[in-house]
């Protein structure tokens, strides 16, 4: 027990220390940074649309101080206007560091501290938790790298391979986080293989029934930036979407009917089929709905900016919703899908193997 708190705090220490040294690491950046000292607010002007949408433009006049190049302690003015909404825009404040561009215009804030310290968190939570860390930061980060690597092929081949490449790097990512995490064991190879049959047959199935309908009222072109191809760019992201879901649902199956058959030597394969699919029962419902849960997350800023522009409800969600709403039948599919596939391979893996 002292020894893990030990640990802890010495992991609570380094992440102060290095969070700390990113506040004052200015001398780093080749922009000007400046730290804001004064912030005086010098007009504000409202306008309001023809579906009563207000806002408020700003004009603020920030002093700060520059705190590197071979400019540092001298003072500079600059003029910043922004909207109250700050959609595209940015608010600064007393004590902020701004990044500045040679001519001393405002570029953007300083954030390395605030990234620094959020990750920091996270991983100081993921100490206070009794499992194997190393895993898992080693499998995000070979992870990390498997999808820089798929990203530059993307941009030197302009798009031209993007669903195969896709499809690769999916099968990449899931089998290196389940052989780092289980290693090359019988349960890494019941999850990999159930993940990989119910993430193809769900795709295909849905595929062939969305080019029967020819994709009425599926608005491929609708995606973020209108990236083409269109159909490659929503079947990559569906993809990638579905695999997280099936591959958590295909762990917790396999996992499960394994603990039970090291609590009963003697259980019978028919009985972890029908074990497993109880389980997936219970899975499902909530799967789902962390699905919805992302899809109206993902598109509420839409949704509203339609609807506060006088644009019909139906009509709103035909333009906002008809992709997020057609990748959740997807992944829905997968996951119900994913129940008896798991069940069936993990049962007969079991009961011949463990022994």
């Amino acid at each position: 027990m002292k020894k893990n708190i030990k640990i802890l705090l010495i992991v609570g220490m380094m992440i102060a220390i290095f969070n700390g040294f990113t506040y004052f690491d200015s001398f780093m950046y080749h922009d000007p940074i400046v730290k804001v000292e004064t912030v005086r607010n010098l007009q504000k002007s409202t306008s309001t649309d023809e579906y009563k949408n207000t806002d408020t433009q700003i004009t603020q006049l920030v002093t700060g101080k520059l705190i590197n190049t071979d400019k540092r302690g001298k003072r500079v003015k600059f003029k910043n206007t922004y909207y109250r909404s700050q959609l595209i825009d940015t608010k600064y404040s007393m004590g902020q560091q701004v990044i500045l561009t040679k001519n001393y215009s405002p570029k953007n804030v300083k954030r390395d501290t605030s990234i620094v310290f959020t990750l920091g968190l996270v991983v100081f939570l993921l100490y206070c938790m009794k499992f194997d860390r190393r895993k898992l930061f080693i499998s995000i980060l070979i992870n990390v790298v498997i999808y820089y690597g798929y990203i530059s092929v993307i941009i030197r081949t302009h798009n031209s391979v993007l669903l195969p490449l896709a499809v690769i790097t999916a099968l990449l990512i899931s089998a290196t986080a389940l052989l780092v995490i289980l290693g090359p064991t019988y349960p890494a190879l019941m999850a990999y293989s159930s993940t990989v049959l119910a993430t193809t047959t769900a795709l295909l199935l849905s595929t062939f029934v969305l080019s029967l309908s020819g994709y009425s009222g599926i608005h491929l072109e609708l995606n973020d930036f209108e990236l083409q191809p269109y159909l490659s760019v929503f079947l990559s992201q569906v993809i990638f979407s579905v695999l997280g879901v099936i591959l958590d649902e295909t762990m917790d199956i396999s996992s499960s009917l394994i603990e039970m058959k090291k609590e009963l030597s003697d259980v019978a394969e028919n009985t972890l089929f029908k074990s497993g699919i109880n389980i997936g029962r219970e899975l499902i419902g909530p799967l789902i709905n962390i699905l919805l849960f992302i899809v109206i997350a993902e598109n509420l800023n839409v949704v509203l900016l339609y609807l506060s522009n006088g644009n019909s409800i139906g009509y709103t969600m035909n333009m906002t919703l008809s992709l997020g709403i057609a990748q959740l039948l997807i992944s829905a599919i997968g996951i119900v899908l994913t129940v008896p596939i798991t069940s069936f391979i993990a049962s007969r893996v079991i009961t011949r193997r463990m022994k």
